[in-house]
Parts: structure tokens; C-alpha cells; sequence
């Protein structure tokens, strides 16, 4: 699968400590080899309320407090957000 990653996720990731970086590293590696999204092997949901809009969110496995929010378009998955569970919902999407 295809992904493009925004200004605003690496700005996020920035300011994140080096497990979660590796946890994000995983991710991304399971999202390039992943055909659709429910073969990503991270709990992922879709964004209740937004119908028009393809957003999903991802919870990590081993950093429970963090979440990452991402768009779908077509068949690429466009990175948006990485944040704390209390502000992810606040500021994505």
C-alpha cells in the first residue's frame, strides 16, 4: 500500500521518545506491506461522524497512550497525526 506522510505527523513525531519512534517504524513497515487496510496488523477504526471523509485511526500496541491518525484517498494511506489518546481526537481530523 501506498503512503505519503504530512508535515503535521513529522512535526508530531519530533517530540516523541525513541520507543514510540520504533513503534512508528513498525507501522509504517506493516502499512507498505499491507494490500488494504484491515491487513494492517494494529487496531484500526474508522472515524465515527465523518462519512465523507475516509479517517482512521490506529492504536499502537505497545505505547497504549498514542494514537495515529491517517486519511484514506483511493489507495493511499496519507500519515496525518501522531498523539497522546487525550489530543488526537481534539486536533485530527
Amino acid at each position: 500500500m501506498k503512503y505519503i506522510i504530512e508535515k503535521s505527523f513529522e512535526r508530531d513525531v519530533k517530540k516523541l521518545d525513541l520507543d514510540l519512534l520504533h513503534e512508528i517504524q513498525e507501522v509504517v513497515i506493516a502499512i507498505k506491506q499491507a494490500q488494504t487496510i484491515s491487513d494492517i496488523p494494529y487496531s484500526v477504526k474508522k472515524m465515527s461522524g465523518y462519512p465523507k471523509l475516509k479517517a482512521f485511526r490506529l492504536k499502537f500496541n505497545r505505547n497504549k497512550d498514542f494514537r495515529m491518525g491517517f486519511y484514506l484517498e483511493e489507495d493511499t494511506l496519507i500519515l496525518s497525526r501522531v498523539l497522546s489518546r487525550k489530543e488526537i481526537y481534539k486536533s485530527f481530523p
